[in-house]
This record gives C-alpha cells, sequence and structure tokens, in this order.
C-alpha cells in the first residue's frame, strides 16, 4: 500500500469514529453533540462545529462522497438553526474559525462575507489588532490568525497584512520564536500554545509570506525535537482541537513552501499522526499522543477526536504535496 492510500485509510477511519459517536440528525438539519458521556452528552459548541465543518470539507476535498456532501449541508442547517439565522456570537476568534470553515465548503455564501466584513470592523484602530470578543481588552493570535486569513483573499487584504505584522511584532517570543498567546491591557501572555503556531503559519502563507511561515515551521520543530516531534498536549475541552490546528497549517506549509521546509512540515504531522494511531483504541484516539486511549476522562470531548481526525487528513494532505 502506497503512503496516500495508507494515509487515506487512518483519516477516513478517524472521520467515521466522529461521525457513528457524535454526529446527529434531526430531521433536514444535523449537529454533532459535544462528547459520548457525562455533562456534555447533548451539548452544542460553536466553535467545534466550525472545526467540524471543515473538517468535512478537507475530507470531501480528500475523498469526495455524495453522502458527505449532503451531510455537510444538514450540518450548515444545524448552525443556522442553532444561531437563529445570524451565523454569528460575540466572539471574534469563533466567527473567524467559522468562516475559513465555510471557505472550504461555501466559499461564495452570504455568512462567510458578512463575517468578513464584522471582522473588519471590529478591529481597534489603537491597537492595531481585533479583540477575542466584544469589549475584551485581549488582543491574541487566536483570533487574529484566522481573521487574517479570512481577509487575505477580500477586498480587505490590507487590514489581513496589518494583522499579521501585528502578530510578528507583539506575539514573537525573541528567544524561541514561537507566537505567544497575547496582550491584555498592555501585558504580553507568554503561554505557548499549538494552535498559536498553526495559525501564524497559516496567516503568514495566505498572504505569501513564506518566510516567516518557514521561520514558525523551524521554531516548531526545534520545540518539538526533544519530544521526538510530537506536539504538546493540552487536554480536552477546546485544548483538544489545539494540536490538530496546528497540523492543518503545517499541510499547507508542506504544499506551499520549499523542499526542506516542506518536508520538515510533513515529519512533524506524520510523527504525530503515527502516534495518534498508535494509541488508537475501540475508534477513539488519545487526547495525548503519548498514551493509549481511555474510556473516560478527556478522551470522550469531540473536540479531542475531531483534533486527531484532522491531524490525520492533514497527513493527507502533506503526504500529497511531497509525493505529486
Amino acid at each position: 500500500m502506497d503512503a496516500i492510500a495508507s494515509a487515506q485509510q487512518r483519516a477516513a477511519a478517524a472521520e467515521a469514529a466522529v461521525r457513528t459517536s457524535y454526529l446527529r440528525r434531526y430531521g433536514p438539519v444535523a449537529w454533532a453533540h459535544a462528547a459520548t458521556g457525562g455533562e456534555g452528552a447533548r451539548t452544542w459548541h460553536y466553535w467545534w462545529h466550525a472545526h467540524l465543518i471543515h473538517a468535512l470539507g478537507e475530507a470531501e476535498h480528500h475523498r469526495p462522497e455524495r453522502g458527505r456532501r449532503r451531510l455537510i449541508g444538514e450540518v450548515l442547517r444545524g448552525v443556522t438553526v442553532r444561531t437563529a439565522g445570524s451565523w454569528v456570537t460575540p466572539f471574534y476568534d469563533d466567527i473567524a474559525w467559522m468562516a475559513l470553515a465555510l471557505a472550504e465548503v461555501r466559499p461564495r455564501g452570504r455568512a462567510r462575507a458578512r463575517i468578513a466584513r464584522i471582522l473588519e470592523r471590529a478591529i481597534d484602530p489603537g491597537v492595531g489588532a481585533l479583540p477575542w470578543r466584544v469589549g475584551s481588552a485581549l488582543f491574541n493570535a487566536p483570533a487574529n490568525g484566522p481573521a487574517a486569513m479570512v481577509l487575505a483573499p477580500s477586498r480587505h487584504r490590507p487590514r489581513a497584512e496589518q494583522l499579521n505584522r501585528w502578530m510578528a511584532a507583539t506575539l514573537d517570543d525573541p528567544a524561541t520564536g514561537l507566537i505567544r498567546d497575547g496582550i491584555e491591557e498592555g501585558a504580553v501572555r507568554h503561554e505557548l500554545w499549538t494552535y498559536n503556531q498553526g495559525v501564524a503559519i497559516g496567516a503568514a502563507l495566505s498572504l505569501g509570506d513564506g518566510d516567516r511561515a518557514a521561520a514558525v515551521v523551524r521554531a516548531v520543530d526545534r520545540w518539538c525535537s526533544a519530544d521526538d516531534g510530537l506536539f504538546p498536549a493540552a487536554g480536552g475541552g477546546d485544548g483538544g482541537l489545539f494540536a490538530g490546528i496546528l497540523a492543518r497549517y503545517l499541510a499547507v506549509a508542506a504544499r506551499l513552501l520549499p523542499r526542506e521546509d516542506a518536508a520538515r512540515a510533513a515529519q512533524l504531522i506524520r510523527q504525530n499522526a503515527d502516534a495518534l494511531w498508535a494509541g488508537a483504541r475501540g475508534g477513539r484516539f488519545p487526547a495525548d499522543p503519548r498514551r493509549t486511549a481511555r474510556d473516560d476522562g478527556d478522551d470522550l470531548d469531540l473536540s479531542v477526536q475531531l483534533g486527531a481526525w484532522i491531524t490525520l487528513e492533514a497527513d493527507v494532505e502533506a503526504t500529497r504535496a511531497l509525493t505529486s
């Protein structure tokens, strides 16, 4: 079996596990429950649905299927129902992620264009960046990176360039080259999360800034080198998606960067995909690729299983990029 076929099989298995365990159809609409047990068993989560839609779109590009296309439409109708037709929340980071998902499955839709306008208008002129949510004093990478990617292919491209410059000037850690989390009331939040590295890579590549993207890829490689290339784990909840988001944009780097940096990005993805696959048990993946999956705790969260699926789709994309 060749590398692409193997990566496709693993991604398909992860997709099937999410669809079977979390997705529920209610007539012409569908949505995913946030967990398979406990208090979150029937919770609906906007941000996680943005990544679910994005992952379904990635899977459709990799393995086109009529049933999945129908499911995507049903999940989109579910978001319409759950947001009373508005498609937005007060969180600018969440709606930027949703716009990226819509770019994957409905690039010419009105909701995506509306979100782009909202994001552009919400940029604080004094700070030069987008706050985390309405009325917030936090300006962070997971809002500004996705927003830059949303705005880059539109008439708002100068704003995307502004956000990319702001992240580089404000959030880059001079000691490591990694991206810090954000600033709040003028103070830097020094946390180094995997998804912040991913959005910095994605934002730079969306604007054709290959040098910055490659620098962040190399910084991530150094960061993870002492642990066999494995990404730091962030537990369940929202953290279950963090490593998958990094993998997604490393796959973009594997497709767009020169050979050496592309290979570095692809290798990071493969190391994490292999570890997740080795740790899978009964169709469930672990929140931490250093261990096997469990039947309780964080591993029950949709975010954790979705993050693993995103990583395995990223492996498909990166493998294609390097073998085509």
